[in-house]
C-alpha cells in the first residue's frame, strides 16, 4: 500500500495555535493605531520608518511608526501560519478542500475589489486597498474552517 502524499508546503500542525497567538494582539493592536492614533492616515500608511529609504526627507521615527510596522508584520505571519497549517487529519478530501477554499477567497477578493473600486475613490480607496493585503488570508481562513465544520458535523465527527 502506498502512502498519501501530503502538501509538503503546509506548516506543522501545531503553527496554527501559534497563529491565533500572534494574529489577534496583532490585529487588535493594528486596529486600535489605526482607527485611534491621531497621526493622519498617510503617516500611518507610509511609515516614517522607512521614509529614509526611499530618500524622503529625514523625519524622527517614533515608536507608534515601529509598533504599526511590527503589528502589521506580525499580523501577515499569523495568518500565514493559520492559514497553511495541516489538520490533524490530512486526507485527500481536506486537501481538496482547502484548494477550493483558496479559490473561492480569490475570486470573493477579487469580486469585492472591483465593487470597492467602483464605488470607493480618494484617499478611501487607498485604505481599502491597504487592508486588502490581509483580506484573501482571512477569507480562506472563514471558508475553509466553515467547509471543514461542516464536513465534521456530516460526519458526526464533532471535535
Amino acid at each position: 500500500m502506498t502512502s498519501m502524499k501530503t502538501n509538503r508546503y503546509l506548516l506543522p500542525t501545531y503553527f496554527k495555535i501559534i497563529g491565533w497567538i500572534i494574529s489577534v494582539p496583532s490585529a487588535l493592536a493594528s486596529l486600535i493605531y489605526l482607527f485611534f492614533s491621531n497621526q493622519t492616515w498617510g503617516d500611518q500608511l507610509v511609515h516614517r520608518f522607512f521614509a529614509n529609504l526611499f530618500g524622503e526627507e529625514s523625519r524622527s521615527v517614533d515608536i507608534s511608526s515601529i509598533i504599526i510596522t511590527i503589528s502589521l508584520v506580525l499580523l501577515m505571519i499569523g495568518l500565514l501560519f493559520i492559514a497553511f497549517s495541516k489538520e490533524k487529519i490530512e486526507d485527500e478530501y481536506i486537501i481538496k478542500l482547502r484548494g477550493d477554499s483558496l479559490i473561492w477567497a480569490v475570486i470573493a477578493n477579487a469580486i469585492l475589489m472591483i465593487i470597492l473600486s467602483a464605488t470607493i475613490f480618494g484617499i478611501w480607496f487607498v485604505y481599502i486597498a491597504f487592508f486588502n493585503l490581509y483580506t484573501v488570508l482571512i477569507l480562506f481562513i472563514i471558508k475553509f474552517n466553515l467547509a471543514l465544520s461542516y464536513l465534521k458535523k456530516q460526519s458526526g465527527n464533532e471535535e
